[in-house]
């Protein structure tokens, strides 16, 4: 990029940025000088052929001209040629320019830059009439950054005139609180709060971004690495990355979920390669993470809830729960699948999400065949999927469990945060016993 003399409040004049890139090979009066000859040559051509018989050869030499040195339209007669050789074209639409857009400035952008990216946002295809509106009326001392709306037609001088004025509004910000230990039908009740909302309410259709994260496309788990650990047809529970997020009031679903798996990407990803090294399957880590994140409330425990699940998995270990999981939010998340499917998506957001059910002995509870994984007191080994998206530090815990001690249940008494393990059934029961 050439070096360039700011204007005042940070923009850059064409003419200015023109005379100072030609000081770096010429004196400070060779650019005028040139300039001069220029006019000169032109209106010896005038005046030998007349206006209307020297313009062919004259008009594009003045628009090549002006094209290359933009200084030359402050020149008396040659700026009243030139402005007739742009007559005709400062008013022409671009091709296909019926609907509304945007066309965002970013800050530090030069007017060569705003011009190559109206060109490649195929928003113009006559530069030179753009770059002659823009030195005419000076707009190029104007130019702010920020969100430009450009109205039908679209010409050059259309959006000379548009860049002359201040950008859009900016866009209203909202927060969104995406905390860990979320399934993904709890996000869009979520959503749906938000977007219900008497102020700054959220515009995105909830209803969209569950068919989204339900069903992502092809395309997007080819651009997203780590959803390949992911079997073919899962959705994208377990990898929307939890924490908080400040977007615009008019996000749609498809970018939130694309900020959602960035970030994912930016600060969990690093642990697909841990698990490579651990030489575990990282969805396996994943579901176990998962169910950490819903028993876990002490971070002191989560490497041994972790180890729980993990020597449960074990033969060597597990004989006495015969590869059980009997994980309790397996069978919470099972019944609270089946209980939404009869709720509308938009009474989810009344919906208590992960009531205990009030029973003594959740292997009774029946499910439906295709969460018959998730009864995790009848059907050993790890539910089909993540019942949440987990925290770092739940992952964390899955790929570095305490395995050693060969625990194999834990139990946390009412109102306590956190929980006593044990290795043995009777341990467990005594355990259980002492909270009373």
């Amino acid at each position: 990029m050439s070096t360039q003399r700011q204007a005042p409040g940070g923009r850059v004049g064409i003419v200015e940025n023109w005379e100072l890139r030609k000081r770096k090979s010429r004196d400070a009066n060779s650019g005028a000088f040139k300039g001069l000859l220029f006019v000169g040559v032109a209106l010896i051509l005038i005046t030998v052929g007349g206006w209307y018989a020297s313009r062919p050869m004259v008009g594009p030499f003045l628009t090549d001209t002006f094209e290359e040195h933009p200084g030359i339209i402050n020149y008396p007669v040659v700026s009243d040629l030139i402005a007739a050789e742009f007559s005709d074209r400062l008013d022409r639409p671009v091709s296909g320019s019926s609907e509304e857009v945007e066309f965002v400035i970013e800050p530090g952008q030069t007017v060569d830059d705003i011009q190559t990216n109206l060109v490649e946002a195929g928003l113009l295809d006559d530069a030179s009439a753009f770059k002659y509106a823009v030195v005419r009326d000076r707009v190029d001392q104007l130019i702010k950054a920020g969100t430009y709306t450009l109205t039908p037609p679209i010409t050059p001088a259309a959006i000379a005139a548009r860049l002359e004025g201040s950008p859009d509004p900016p866009t209203p910000m909202v927060t969104l609180d995406m905390r860990p230990g979320r399934r993904i039908e709890q996000t869009v009740a979520y959503l749906q709060q938000e977007s219900e909302k008497a102020e700054l309410a959220l515009e995105l259709d909830p209803r969209e971004f569950l068919k989204l994260a339900r069903n992502p496309s092809s395309k997007m788990r080819d651009q997203y690495t780590f959803l390949k650990r992911s079997p073919q047809g899962s959705s994208l529970e377990g990898f929307l990355y939890p924490g908080t997020y400040e977007v615009p009031i008019d996000i749609t679903s498809e970018e939130l979920i694309h900020q959602m798996l960035g970030k994912w990407d930016d600060s969990a990803s690093k642990f697909v390669g841990q698990a490579r090294k651990n030489d575990v399957d990282f969805y396996d880590v994943l579901r176990v993470a998962s169910l950490v994140e819903r028993e876990a409330k002490d971070d002191s425990d989560r490497k041994k809830i972790a180890g729980v699940y993990w020597n449960r998995l074990d033969p060597k270990v597990n004989k006495q729960t015969n590869g059980l999981m009997q994980a309790d939010p397996t069978v919470v998340y099972a019944t609270d699948s089946m209980a939404l499917e009869d709720l509308a998506v938009k009474e989810w957001d009344e919906y208590l999400f992960w009531d205990l059910l009030g029973l003594a002995d959740y292997g009774q509870v029946d499910v439906d065949k295709k969460y018959e994984s998730f009864q995790s007191y009848r059907n050993a080994g790890l539910p089909d999927w993540p019942i949440v998206s987990p925290s770092a530090k739940s992952i964390q815990a899955a790929l570095n469990p305490t395995t050693k001690n060969k625990l194999l249940y834990f139990y946390a008494c009412e109102g306590s945060d956190t929980h006593r393990f044990a290795k043995t059934a009777r341990q467990h029961s005594k355990n259980i016993a002492s909270c009373s």
